[in-house]
């Protein structure tokens, strides 16, 4: 299942989560995103939890902005910030907090800011708009991959070639093999405008990890050959040579 990591960054729509123990500030937070929602015309799928335990449970990198309240029972926010982040490189982090000293830890888990308690509209929506112009500033890099129901966050410029054997998908990257049920096409799809080429009928190439060509075959970044199809060559050699800046001459 290869999909797109968030909702597109034109930033129609902002898809939130609230991690807050304490009932009144979760409901606060609530009201003001929902104003910010109403006054910037930007669309917010909110999902709140009630503790860090609630969202590290099954945790699925679909979130753009997390607001974490620091100082909670059980696992704290500090504690579901890394188990977060263990998954999920790129969703933006906010702490809430009562005392500044215990957002010091944030910058282990590349929190965007933290928010002092009781949090104003003004505060909220100050973070908000940075958090949109981060978003739009990041390129789309990364796809979910794997079965539906536990996808994982893949870095395209991490993958190094994906192949089609048995219904099955093998997805390799730099540092290791991904299988799944997926089709090949869904990835040429996706992948084609971003700098991948289809080789064979059963491979799909990062054109940035190919170090040459041998015959019939690729020799990718890891060392592994992948191989060309004869009716595939022509287009393969040139597409990667557009990818390259060079001219076949």
């Amino acid at each position: 299942m290869p999909a797109e990591a968030r909702a597109p960054r034109g930033r129609s729509t902002l898809s939130i989560a609230i991690v807050e123990d304490d009932d009144r500030d979760r409901e606060r937070l609530r009201t003001m995103l929902r104003q910010y929602e109403t006054d910037s015309g930007v669309t917010i799928r909110l999902t709140e939890f009630e503790d860090g335990a609630a969202i590290i449970e099954g945790y699925q990198p679909l979130f753009d902005v997390i607001f974490l309240d620091i100082q909670m029972g059980g696992i704290d926010g500090m504690r579901a910030a890394e188990a977060i982040r263990e998954v999920d490189a790129s969703v933006i982090l906010i702490f809430v907090t009562k005392t500044a000293q215990y957002a010091v830890g944030g910058y282990a888990v590349q929190a965007l800011s933290y928010l002092l308690k009781p949090v104003s509209m003004f505060a909220v929506a100050g973070e908000l708009d940075r958090s949109i112009a981060q978003l739009g500033r990041a390129e789309q890099t990364s796809i979910l991959v794997g079965p539906r129901s536990s996808p994982r966050r893949v870095d395209v410029n991490d993958i190094v070639s994906i192949e089609s054997r048995r219904h099955q998908i093998r997805l390799h990257t730099v540092d290791e093999l991904l299988t799944f049920n997926a089709t090949l096409q869904e990835f040429d799809d996706l992948l084609s405008p971003r700098g991948f080429s289809r080789s064979h009928s059963s491979f799909l190439v990062n054109l940035k990890h190919v170090v040459s060509i041998d015959g019939d075959e690729c020799v990718m970044t890891t060392g592994d050959r992948v191989r060309i199809s004869r009716s595939r060559k022509k287009l393969l050699l040139e597409e990667l040579a557009n990818h390259i800046g060079a001219r076949l001459v």
